[in-house]
């Protein structure tokens, strides 16, 4: 009897600290800015706002729960197309329903009511909860979680209303003065800003070690992206099936091949011989290097830099810097240059 009634309060303190860090300290909406625009775009009635948190709420339990039970073995990147198709699924009903019997409000949300079957809210807690904890922590997850941003949502639809219209669900609040810019985004941004701070005021005075900025730290997300790519690159993608081993070894050689390339120095082109020009005269001959001395001044003085640079670090003759690249490219250009110079004086003279 005394193990079972010790049993039950740690897994009673477990439940409430994780009730406590998905809605209060990791609030989604406040701190974590997920799902953000369908609030701040719809949610400017108290009708909107509730029918964006229950739906909102049946996707996040739904998925968390079919997630925790059959997607734990499924890749990283395999599993979250599949949680927008669960949001799909939940949500192209409701859309069917709303147009049929409710045609006012689908009118109100436009575009954002199929958008929701994509919600980042979805990805984010199945991917830090519902694939790594049983079923009855992800399904206490998602409704902490739906809770938190359900209230959120309607407190805001609640105050956009009433200081925007005067008026919640129809009836006249008599007031002295209206606000219409709370029914537009920027409105719903300011609510949103208010209460984020209060929120913060609170966490700092009842939890101090727990601090709310840690809801910005994107690193589960950041390795869960990470180790899928990782899979994909050496797992799946391989043409030549050639295993693990295969893949390491092959992108080991390559990666030798590639600094060997870049080890080994270009050999200087071969100059071809040109022909004797035929002799002019010497006031046309001081001219021609005159206008050449004038055109080539600043590539001799990129050269002159280049050199300056290979005499300052003499032990990196063999490896080829970018300022190597560069002066090859003014080299030929200087010779393209002269051919076409030559051309055309050989017509010239012809």
């Amino acid at each position: 009897m005394n193990s079972k009634n010790s049993v039950r309060p740690t897994e009673r303190m477990k439940n409430l600290r994780m009730i406590r860090t998905s809605a209060v300290i990791r609030n989604p909406l406040l701190l974590e800015a997920v799902g953000l625009c369908p609030v701040v775009a719809i949610a400017s009635s108290l009708r909107a706002a509730v029918f964006l948190a229950v739906v909102t709420a049946l996707e996040l339990i739904l998925c968390e729960v079919l997630a925790s039970r059959f997607l734990k073995k499924v890749k990283r990147y395999v599993r979250v197309p599949i949680y927008f198709l669960i949001g799909t699924v939940v949500v192209y009903p409701i859309m069917y329903l709303v147009t049929r019997f409710a045609p006012s409000i689908f009118v109100e949300f436009g575009v954002f009511l199929p958008l929701m079957a994509v919600n980042s809210l979805l990805a984010l807690h199945c991917e830090r909860v519902a694939v790594k904890r049983t079923v009855k922590d992800s399904f206490l997850d998602a409704v902490s979680v739906s809770v938190s941003y359900g209230a959120v949502t309607v407190l805001s639809g609640f105050l956009r209303e009433i200081l925007g219209n005067g008026k919640i669900s129809g009836l006249d609040v008599n007031l002295p003065v209206k606000f219409s810019v709370m029914l537009t985004p920027f409105g719903g941004l300011l609510i949103l800003g208010f209460c984020a701070a209060l929120l913060k005021f609170y966490i700092y005075k009842k939890y101090p070690n727990s601090s709310p900025d840690r809801a910005f730290n994107t690193s589960e997300v950041r390795q869960a992206l990470h180790g899928s790519l990782r899979e994909l690159m050496n797992d799946d993608f391989n043409p030549y099936d050639e295993g693990e081993e295969g893949a390491a070894s092959a992108s080991s050689d390559a990666d030798a091949l590639y600094k060997t390339r870049q080890s080994v120095p270009r050999k200087p082109k071969n100059k071809k011989v040109r022909p004797k020009k035929p002799k002019k005269e010497k006031t046309e001959q001081k001219e021609h290097k005159a206008s050449k001395n004038k055109k080539t001044a600043p590539i001799e003085r990129r050269r002159e830099d280049v050199q300056d640079n290979i005499i300052e670090n003499p032990n990196n003759k063999n490896e080829r810097t970018y300022l190597d690249d560069f002066s090859d490219m003014l080299t030929d250009l200087e010779n393209y240059k002269q051919k076409g110079q030559d051309k055309t004086e050989g017509g010239d003279g012809e």
